[in-house]
C-alpha cells in the first residue's frame, strides 16, 4: 500500500498546460487584499482537494466543453467533454449535439499576453471525426510543441476558422483545478509513479522553461497554493472587485458590495454618498434612466434586477452580502449524497440543465443570488459576475457586449473568484460547544438551536418552547441541516401586507423567487402575477387556501452576519434584527410551506415578545463574535504592512470593531456591558494607531487585539 505522504510527480511540460495565469504583484510591492483573507480561500481549497480526491484517475483533468456566451461566435446546444492526461499527455475530447454535416477542430488556446506580443496563442490539435451521434478526438500532445505555451482553455472551431472567427463551444480549468495541479506535488495514494518528499532540484525538471510565473514559483519557491502564492491572487481579485469598469459605467463590484460596509449597501449607507457616486449613474445619465428606480434605490437600497429576463418585468432586491460565500454555495437536489433528499425535483432539472455549462469551467452550480438562479449560463459563482456587469454596469440599456460593456477574462475571473471566496469566515460555527456567559443569549441559542415543536401526548402540537431556526439555519449558517447544501424555501415574505416599497411605488412587480414560469396567484391577495418555478407546495404543508399553493422560494442566508447587514429578506422588507425574528411568528410565515416540511412536520412559530428579544439577543452575540474575529485578522494584518496599507486595511478593522459595537448598542437590553467596554477601548486604540507617526503604534493595535480578546471571554466559553 502507498502512503499517502508520498506524492505524486507529473511530468511538468503537461502541468504548464493549466498553470496559472494571473498578474502577480511584483515582489518589490506588497500585495494589498483587503478583507481577503489567505486562510479562508485555503481552506476552501483544502475542502476541494479532499472532495477531489475521493476520484480516481488523478492525473486526468477533466472539464466540460459547451457554449460561451462571452466567446461563442453563434448559439449551439452542443456539449461534451476534454479529458488531458497529465502524465503521458493524452488528450480525449467528446462531444455530442454538433452537426454531422459539418467539419470541426481542436484548438488549445493561451490568453497570456507578453508585453512584447499582445496577440492571444492558438494551436490547433486536429480535426474531430463522427461516429454515430458524438464527435471525438484522441491524440498524444508533443511536448516540443508547446514551449513557452500555456493553455487557457479547449476551443471547438469550424473547420477552416480559427476559435476567433468560428469558436463554437469553450472550456477551460477552474480555478480550484489550477491550484491542484500547479502545486508542487499532490498526493496520490492510489495512481501514477510516487517519489518521496524530498525535492526534486530545479536542474532535474526537463520543461521548467515552460512554467508561467506562479507555476515558477512553485518549482523553485513555494507551492502555487502557498500563502504567498495565494496572497498576490486574492490582491488581483481585490483590485479588480474595487476599481475595475469593465469599459462600462463608472460602476465597479464594490459600488453595490461596500467593503467597508460588510460587502453590502444599505440605506443609511446611501445617505451619506455624494450625488456623484456611479451609485446614482441613473440620476446622472439620462440613457440609464431606467437602471435603476432612484427614489427606491435611496429609500430602501433597493435595486432593478432583471432576473426573470430583460423583456419581462423588472424586480427589486437588496445587495446581499458576501462574506462566508464560500460556505452557503452547494445547490440543493433531491439527492444529497450522505444526507437527506431535496424536496423539489425543479432543483434537480436547474441543476441539471446548468451544470454541464458550468463544467466548462471546471466548477458547478452554485446557489447564487437572492432565489438561488441569480447566474446565467452554468449557474456559477463566476457565472455570477458576468451577470452583475451585464445588469448593473452597462453603458445603456441595450446592453451590447464590446460597446456597453467587456466581459472579463477567465484570468480576471479566476481572481475575482478567489477574492470573493476568501471573504468572511472559513468555516461554520459549531453551537453544540458554545455557551454564553448571559442567561438571555443562552436562552436565545437554545430557542434557536431546536428543530422541531414538541408534541404533548394527545398529538397536540406545544408552541412557544422553540424557534425552528437549525432546520433551515445549521449552526445559524446558510445550510439545511438535513440535506447539508443551500436551501430555497417559501417563508411567505412576498404574502406580507403592506410591504415598504410596494406601498412607495404599486407599480413594483411581486417577485416569484427561483424559476422563470408566469404565476397568476401572487402577492398578499394571491392576485397579482410574478415568475417562479411552477413548484406546488404538497397538501398539508400550508394552511393558505386552496387552489394557491404556488410557491416563491428564495434562499437561506447565513444569520451569523445579520445583526450588522439590515435591512433583512430579498427586498429589505423588514428593518430590524428583532422585526425579523419576529416574522417568523407571523401569519405571513406560519401559512407558508417554509412553517411545515415535506413530510408535514409543524415547524410553526409562536415566540412571545422575551422570546423574539432572546433570540435576536444570540444573534447580536454571534455577530459580535464574527465582527471581532475578522476585526483581529485585519488588525494582524496591518501589523505586517507598512505605510499606506497598514493603514487602509487598520480602517476596514476599525470598521468590524465599530460593527460589534454598534450591534450590541442597538440592542437596548445590552448583556454584556463589560464586553462593550471593552470593545469601545479597543476601537480608541485602533483609530489612534491610524496616525502612521504615533508612538508606539504597533503596540496600539496589539492592545487592541488583546482588548477584544478579553471581550470574546466575557460573552462565550467555547465554539
Amino acid at each position: 500500500m502507498i502512503s499517502m505522504k508520498k506524492q505524486l510527480k507529473i511530468p511538468l511540460a503537461f502541468v504548464s498546460a493549466i498553470a496559472l495565469g494571473y498578474l502577480i504583484t511584483p515582489e518589490s510591492e506588497t500585495a494589498y487584499t483587503g478583507h481577503g483573507n489567505v486562510e479562508t480561500l485555503s481552506s476552501v481549497y483544502e475542502r476541494w482537494k479532499t472532495a477531489h480526491e475521493q476520484h480516481r484517475n488523478l492525473e486526468v483533468l477533466r472539464f466540460g466543453l459547451g457554449f460561451s456566451r462571452a466567446q461563442s461566435r453563434q448559439f449551439t446546444a452542443a456539449s461534451g467533454e476534454a479529458a488531458l492526461n497529465l502524465i503521458n499527455g493524452q488528450l480525449q475530447v467528446a462531444v455530442d449535439g454538433l452537426s454531422n454535416q459539418e467539419r470541426y477542430d481542436v484548438w488549445l488556446l493561451d490568453n497570456h499576453k507578453s508585453a512584447d506580443d499582445q496577440k492571444d496563442k492558438a494551436v490547433k490539435i486536429g480535426p474531430l471525426s463522427t461516429s454515430k451521434d458524438k464527435h471525438l478526438l484522441t491524440t498524444q500532445l508533443d511536448r516540443d510543441r508547446f514551449a513557452g505555451f500555456t493553455m487557457d482553455a479547449i476551443a471547438i472551431a469550424k473547420a477552416g476558422e480559427t476559435p476567433h472567427v468560428g469558436g463554437l463551444l469553450f472550456g477551460s480549468p477552474s480555478l480550484l483545478q489550477r491550484l491542484y495541479y500547479t502545486e508542487r506535488y499532490w498526493p496520490a495514494a492510489t495512481i501514477g509513479s510516487v517519489t518521496t518528499d524530498e525535492q526534486v532540484a530545479p536542474a532535474e525538471i526537463a520543461f521548467k522553461f515552460l512554467l508561467p510565473k506562479t507555476a515558477q514559483a512553485a518549482v523553485t519557491s513555494s507551492a502555487a497554493t502557498s500563502p504567498e502564492q495565494l496572497t498576490q491572487l486574492i490582491a488581483a481579485g481585490q483590485k479588480l472587485f474595487t476599481e475595475e469598469t469593465f469599459n462600462g459605467n463608472g460602476r465597479t463590484c464594490a459600488t453595490c458590495h461596500r467593503p467597508d460596509n460588510n460587502h453590502t449597501i444599505d440605506p443609511i449607507y446611501i445617505t451619506k454618498l455624494p450625488k456623484t457616486d456611479p451609485l446614482f449613474v441613473a440620476e446622472t445619465n439620462p440613457l440609464l434612466a431606467d437602471l435603476e428606480k432612484p427614489a427606491l434605490l435611496r429609500q430602501f437600497g433597493l435595486f432593478v434586477t432583471n432576473i426573470d429576463g430583460l423583456d419581462r418585468p423588472p424586480v427589486l432586491r437588496s445587495s446581499s452580502h458576501l462574506l462566508g460565500i464560500a460556505n452557503t454555495l452547494t445547490f440543493e437536489k433531491t439527492i444529497n449524497p450522505g444526507f437527506s433528499k431535496g424536496e423539489f425535483t425543479q432543483d434537480n432539472d436547474y441543476f441539471n440543465a446548468r451544470d454541464p455549462l458550468a463544467q466548462q469551467s471546471g466548477t458547478n452550480t452554485h446557489a447564487v443570488g437572492w432565489s438561488g438562479d441569480g447566474a446565467p449560463d452554468g449557474g456559477s459563482l463566476r457565472d455570477f459576475t458576468k451577470a452583475a456587469i451585464i445588469q448593473h454596469l452597462p453603458r445603456t440599456l441595450v446592453r451590447a457586449e464590446n460597446i456597453d460593456f467587456r466581459m472579463p477574462t477567465e484570468a480576471e475571473l479566476d481572481a475575482l473568484e478567489a477574492y470573493m471566496l476568501s471573504l468572511g469566515r472559513s468555516k461554520e460555527l459549531n453551537l453544540a460547544n458554545m455557551y454564553f456567559k448571559s442567561p438571555l443569549v443562552q436562552n436565545g441559542l437554545l430557542l434557536f438551536n431546536t428543530k422541531e415543536n414538541p408534541k404533548l401526548a394527545d398529538g397536540t402540537v406545544l408552541f412557544g418552547t422553540t424557534g425552528n431556526c437549525n432546520g433551515c439555519h445549521s449552526n445559524a449558517g446558510g445550510i439545511s441541516s438535513s440535506t447539508n447544501a443551500n436551501p430555497t424555501r417559501d417563508t411567505g415574505v412576498e404574502r406580507m401586507r403592506d410591504q415598504l416599497h410596494h406601498l412607495a411605488d404599486p407599480n413594483v412587480a411581486y417577485d416569484g423567487g427561483f424559476g422563470q414560469l408566469l404565476q397568476t396567484d401572487c402577492g398578499p391577495n394571491f392576485n397579482e402575477t410574478c415568475y417562479s418555478d411552477g413548484s406546488v407546495a404538497a397538501a398539508g404543508t400550508t394552511t393558505r387556501p386552496s387552489g394557491h399553493h404556488g410557491l416563491n422560494r428564495f434562499n437561506t442566508p447565513s444569520v451569523i452576519e445579520s445583526a450588522d447587514t439590515a435591512p433583512f429578506f430579498h427586498n429589505n422588507s423588514v428593518t430590524t434584527l428583532e422585526e425579523s425574528v419576529a416574522f417568523y411568528s407571523s401569519d405571513a410565515f406560519n401559512s407558508s410551506p417554509g412553517a411545515f416540511t415535506s413530510s408535514k412536520v409543524n415547524r410553526q412559530g409562536r415566540l412571545d415578545s422575551s422570546q423574539v428579544i432572546a433570540v435576536a439577543l444570540f444573534l447580536r452575540s454571534i455577530n459580535v463574535l464574527e465582527n471581532i474575529r475578522s476585526s483581529n485578522v485585519l488588525d494582524q494584518k496591518a501589523l505586517s504592512l507598512n505605510g499606506d496599507q497598514s493603514v487602509r486595511t487598520l480602517r476596514l478593522a476599525i470598521a468590524d470593531t465599530q460593527d460589534a459595537v454598534d450591534v450590541l448598542k442597538e440592542a437596548v437590553i445590552n448583556p454584556y456591558p463589560d464586553a462593550l467596554e471593552k470593545l469601545q477601548q479597543a476601537l480608541f486604540f485602533e483609530t489612534q494607531a491610524t496616525n502612521r507617526f504615533f508612538p508606539n503604534r504597533l503596540n496600539l493595535i496589539r492592545n487592541a487585539i488583546n482588548l477584544k480578546n478579553q471581550a470574546r471571554t466575557m460573552i462565550v466559553s467555547g465554539g
